[in-house]
């Protein structure tokens, strides 16, 4: 009785492993087996606040939120555009229509540990986009500055 009660817990793990494997594949949003590398960010691709902010209120600078789109929606920089890593693929041409390669862009995330803004500056840069950097922190330090900031779905 004991071995065949093993073989049915057996059994059953295996087969759960398989159908969670067989929906991880068949998941548009399907997490990698093996994780990407997580970019490191060199000087050059981290700009300061003051710097940010003196940006900013040019007006000519495109700042782009790496947060999902519920972050973004929750609080995000005033007049900022979301284009959460995750869905690059899906938002991207709605962003692109706006930029040119000589564009400045900023990219943010939230958190000092969170990659989205890193990963979103290399896939920026991978199309041709030459001045991208990095608020690391963001969104945290742009509130505690207390810099214009906006709720919602839109810039």
């Amino acid at each position: 009785m004991e071995r065949r009660t093993i073989q049915r817990a057996v059994a059953i793990v295996l087969v759960g492993g398989a159908l969670g494997v067989v929906a991880n594949a068949l998941s548009p949003r399907g997490i990698p087996y093996i994780a990407p590398p997580k970019p490191v960010l060199q000087a050059q691709d981290v700009i300061p606040l003051a710097e940010a902010q003196s940006l900013w209120s040019t007006g000519a600078t495109f700042f782009l939120d790496a947060r999902a789109p519920a972050d973004y929606a929750a609080g995000h920089i005033a007049n900022a555009f979301s284009l959460p890593v995750e869905d690059f693929d899906q938002r991207y041409p709605a962003v692109a229509a706006m930029l040119t390669p000589d564009s400045s862009i900023v990219v943010y995330c939230d958190g000092l540990q969170c990659d989205l803004s890193h990963r979103l500056m290399v896939k920026l840069r991978q199309l041709g986009y030459r001045h991208v950097h990095v608020l690391v922190n963001g969104w945290t330090v742009w509130q505690t500055a207390r810099l214009p900031t906006h709720k919602g779905d839109q810039p």
